[in-house]
């Protein structure tokens, strides 16, 4: 006999769900997040662009502006925009925007571009075959805007900077570096150019102003940055495990921001019971599972307390990696500027933080070497579950205490 446990899988592919099964004498809890119904009706995203917060309507702001550029966030984000295009494409075309004058720029930062695939499940057809779309290119097409007071040099896109209306959309996601995604953080780092997001990654690597579920130092230096380039009307998307819209607040890009994050601080809430003190923790990392350079949002729950695995307990990443190793071009690449210091960092992490612990990433889309170029030469791969299953059992016998986190948006503070 066996237990059966279904985890959300492989984000934008497949179907979706991945069915774990455990021996019965393990002793398996599932810690979900709080969540929330989706968002159905249209009317909700209606009213979120018509009463937004701390700016005018998107109609107003638009009228008499000879175009518009539309910022959205990249495939490695759970944001689905095609239901929000479809109350703001018509408002900026009441106010004099054909959609000729109407352009998608994707906030790729150092990521890979997206493809006509991609741009499809993001935006949907009608709108990938009507709008001009473009991946923000880090390194060419750029603008020098100055310094911001933290010393970052201020390289934005030349296509968002000439047009007339600003916007943005971007998923409100906990993050390690700005607290949390969203508002400014789709300006830099996603569509700075790579000096850019070379000084403003080269903070967190050096673990300066960093900090999970909260407004950062780092976030500060984006927000002071983005207000400098300008940016019209932030529209920030919470979204359900399921990559559907949990809420939308839309407006000022600090203002509406806030709201956001204190709404997503409520969805995304895990109660968990006090120094659990496990043998073993699986941390998926659904939506952020596209590619395995992400992975290392997993640590995000670890980090944030000591009590939920013991000393010599195992942390175990689950990531479908659908697009294997992934790409990044200032932190992922063999040789770009900051691969050296962000594996440096992380070999020092996983030393001094599970320094006991075993350390090991279910995968079935990479190998060995993928694993090794972000992560310790000890951690251990498995392509199999029931292969890694016993394996785990080997180290911590038949009856192991252990738990599941089914999404790499949880949290376990909502202050």
């Amino acid at each position: 006999m066996v237990q059966k446990f279904e985890i959300p899988w492989s984000a934008w592919y497949g179907n979706e769900k991945l069915e774990l099964k455990f021996p019965d004498s393990w002793e398996v809890s599932l810690y979900k997040m709080n969540g929330v119904s989706p968002i159905k009706d249209i009317q909700t995203i209606e009213d979120a662009l018509d009463t937004p917060i701390g700016t005018p309507p998107i109609h107003d702001i638009a009228k008499s502006k000879r175009d518009a550029v539309i910022v959205i966030d990249d495939i490695s984000r759970p944001t689905r925009a095609e239901k929000i295009l479809e109350v703001l494409i018509p408002k900026l075309n009441s106010a004099g925007i054909s959609n000729e004058k109407i352009t998608i720029i994707f906030a790729i930062g150092a990521h890979r571009p997206l493809n006509r695939i991609d741009i499809v499940k993001k935006v949907g057809q009608k709108f990938a075959d009507s709008l001009n779309i473009e991946n923000h290119h880090p390194y060419e097409n750029l603008v020098y805007l100055g310094k911001s007071s933290h010393g970052t040099p201020i390289y934005l896109n030349r296509t968002y900077y000439e047009a007339g209306v600003k916007i943005a959309i971007g998923a409100v996601l906990p993050h390690p570096l700005a607290g949390f995604g969203g508002g400014a953080k789709i300006i830099l780092p996603g569509i700075s150019g790579i000096k850019t997001l070379e000084a403003n990654h080269q903070a967190g690597v050096r673990g300066i102003g960093i900090g999970l579920g909260f407004i950062t130092e780092l976030r500060k230096d984006i927000e002071e940055v983005c207000e400098k380039v300008g940016l019209d009307f932030s529209i920030n998307v919470i979204p359900t495990i399921n990559r559907e819209i949990a809420g939308i607040f839309a407006g000022h890009f600090i203002e509406a921001h806030r709201r956001a994050v204190e709404f997503a601080k409520k969805i995304y809430y895990t109660k968990v019971p006090s120094n659990l003190k496990l043998d073993i923790g699986f941390f998926n990392l659904y939506p952020e599972d596209t590619e395995l350079s992400q992975s290392s949002k997993g640590f995000n729950i670890f980090l944030s307390t000591k009590k939920l695995i013991h000393r010599k307990g195992a942390v175990i990443f689950l990531t479908s990696a659908t697009e294997g190793r992934g790409f990044h071009s200032l932190l992922g690449e063999t040789g770009c500027k900051l691969y050296y210091e962000l594996k440096n960092t992380w070999e020092m992490v996983i030393k001094n933080v599970l320094a006991k612990n075993v350390f090991g990433i279910f995968s079935p889309n990479v190998n060995e070497i993928d694993v090794r170029h972000f992560y310790p030469d000890n951690t251990i791969l498995f392509r199999d579950f029931n292969s890694m299953i016993k394996k785990l059992e080997e180290i911590y016998g038949d009856s192991p205490k252990s738990c599941i986190f089914p999404s790499s948006m949880q949290i376990l503070s909502n202050k």
